[in-house]
Parts: C-alpha cells; structure tokens; sequence
C-alpha cells in the first residue's frame, strides 16, 4: 500500500460518522446517565427534607400544646403522642419515596421559670429512602436526610391576642373540578383544618377572634367577628361557588374587621392585650376587571401600613391573579401558590399552625 493510499483511507476513516456516532454514544450515555440519576436524588432528598422539616415542626408543636392543656399528660405520653402524631404526618410518604422509613427521638424538658411551667419539645427525625438505580450501581444504598423541629409552651409571654378575618373567594371557577375533586370542596377543607387547630390552640376562646367573607362579583356573605370559631366553620360549609371575580369590597370587610377599634376593646377586656391583626386573602383567579386589582392593592397597602399582617393563597390561580397576591402579601413567605387541592390545605394548615402561637411558640 502507498503512502497516498494508505492517507486517503485515514481521511475517509475520520469521515465515517457512522462509527464516531457510535463511540460518542458509548461514552456520553453512561454519562448522561449517571447525570439524571444524579439530579433525581438531589431533587427527592430536597422534597424529603422538606415534607419531614414540616412533618417534625407540626409535631413538636401539638405536643408542647397539649402538654400545655392537659395537667395530667404524663411525659411518656406526650412522647408516644408525639411518635403517632408523627407517624401519621409523614403517613403519604410511604409510597412517595422508595424504601421510605423514619427514625424518631423525642425529647421533652420540664422548665420551672418563676412557678410557671414551661415545656420545650424537641422531635429529631433521621429519615432514609432508597438510592436510584444507578446510584445503588455506584455503591450508594441510601439516601439519609436529618432535621430537628422544636417548639416550647406554658409560658404566659409566649401567649398573645389575635384577630384573625379570611377572605375567600367562591367565584364559579370554584365549582370546576382540580385533584379530581370540586374546587369549592378543597376549600371547605382547608378551612375546617385551620379552624380545628384554633380550637386546639385555644380551648377556652380567651385569645382568637375569627371571622370571615366571601366574594364573587362583589362581598356576597359574612361572618363577624367572634370568639367561637365554629362560626367560621359553619360559613365555609354553606359557601357555594358562582359569578365573576372583584375581591374589593370583601378585601376591605376582612380590613376593616381585623383594625377596628372594637376588635383592641373585645381582647383588652378579656386578656388586656392588643391583639395581632391577621388577614387571610385566598382567590383562584382574577379580578374581572384591572380597576379591582389597582383598588385592592391600595387597601392591601393600608392594612399591612396599619400593622395587619396579610397572608395570600393563590389557589391554582392565572398569572394576575398571583401577581394581585403575591403584592398583597405582608412578605414573601406569606404569600402560598398552591398549585393543588392538596397544597391548598397545607397553606391554611401552616397559617393555622402559626396561628396556634398563642398558647405555643416554634422555637426553631
């Protein structure tokens, strides 16, 4: 064979991209592979730690509230409480993540500050799941994710007043279906929960004061203000979903309710305290026209400049929708995009949780 020869077959080697397809294919696949595996870990250990954080956190603080309410609550009681309790907030997570299995240790120190007594709970979770198959290929079994949760209770400091209005929109979108299930029913649900850790917040209704409306095309009902919440619940169960969107007129009934000076008599008489001002704006759609929106945001701008602290829930809500509330919202952290009947009621459920502060305080 020539020199001439033997170049040109070189030349027609490296232009066969037959065999070079081939030999890139062989190397990055693998790669490519092991990338994907890689990212689906990272990402499943990122929604472990957080559903587990939430699951430790709401059991820290039912614990340090009943031992707050019951006298006779042995402490390994409130341990076995706080394990069942536990178990039951992390019970989905079973067949969301492969191998899934917790490790509980519960905590509990009796504090004696100046006769009072004061309990600080602390619920420490090691939680493991299966690796993914490649992973278990490069020698990684498990994924193990550790979080803490506290929270401390019986303390009189730690206790506050609060008026708390939820506004709540039952436009005709409602009556569509999401999760298989009416829209106007998640609701419905979201806010009995939020009602029932009120209650268990605050047994002897000395701290919360609940009310609550609702709109379509304009405030359509209300509940006032009162200090037994079963009256919020009650309205929720009657709500029925129909009409367009103008959350204007029921945005300032929640604002005006939560400020008034009628709301600081009612908690000054009972606990001498002035009460936190809380409202709940949850929507999932829009305004059907811009003027409402421009118009609740000035009122959303005169309940946050009047020291109201205003949560939003944009419930499978279009794009000006969310914008609407996630302006009105006192923080960023307040403002919940529930994408999901499911997330719906985890965002009341949190707020409710925050609200049970009154008589338990997370610590950490």
């Amino acid at each position: 064979m020539t020199n001439s020869t033997a170049l040109m077959k070189i030349r027609d080697l490296a232009r066969n991209s037959d065999g070079n397809f081939a030999m890139m294919a062989g190397i990055l696949v693998p790669v490519v592979l092991m990338a994907g595996s890689l990212v689906l870990d990272i990402t499943n250990s990122m929604s472990m730690k957080t559903r587990l954080q939430n699951a430790v956190d709401s059991a820290a603080l039912a614990t340090a509230t009943r031992l707050y309410q019951e006298e006779n609550l042995t402490i390994s009681e409130a341990k076995a409480f706080a394990a069942s309790f536990l178990t039951g907030q992390v019970e989905e997570d079973t067949s969301a993540f492969a191998g899934f299995s917790i490790s509980p240790t519960v905590t509990i120190d009796e504090i004696i500050d100046n006769g009072r007594t004061i309990w600080r709970v602390a619920v420490a979770v090691a939680g493991t799941r299966d690796a993914t198959p490649m992973a278990r290929l490069m020698g990684k079994q498990k994924m193990n994710i550790n979080v803490t949760g506290k929270s401390e209770s019986g303390s009189e400091s730690a206790q506050g007043s609060i008026s708390m209005t939820l506004v709540l929109d039952k436009s005709g979108s409602m009556e569509w279906k999401l999760d298989g299930q009416k829209k106007i029913i998640a609701l419905r649900t979201a806010v009995f929960g939020l009602v029932e850790l009120i209650e268990d917040a605050d047994p002897n209704r000395e701290y919360v004061r609940l009310g609550a409306v609702s709109y379509d095309s304009s405030l359509d009902g209300s509940e006032k203000m009162h200090w037994n919440p079963n009256k919020v619940r009650k309205f929720a169960g009657g709500l029925k979903a129909k009409g367009g969107t103008d959350s204007t007129n029921a945005f300032k009934w929640g604002y005006e309710s939560v400020v008034s000076q009628t709301e600081t008599n009612e908690h000054k008489a009972k606990t001498g305290q002035e009460p936190e001002r809380i409202i709940v704006f949850m929507t999932d759609g829009e305004n059907n026209f811009n003027s409402a929106d421009t118009s609740t945001k000035k009122l959303c701008d005169k309940a946050k400049a009047d020291g109201a602290t205003v949560y939003t829930i944009a419930f499978a809500a279009p794009t000006r929708g969310q914008e609407l509330l996630s302006y009105c919202a006192s923080a960023p952290e307040n403002y919940f995009d529930a994408k999901n009947s499911a997330e719906l009621i985890a965002a009341f459920k949190t707020i409710g949780e925050q609200t049970s502060n009154v008589v338990s305080r997370l610590t950490q």
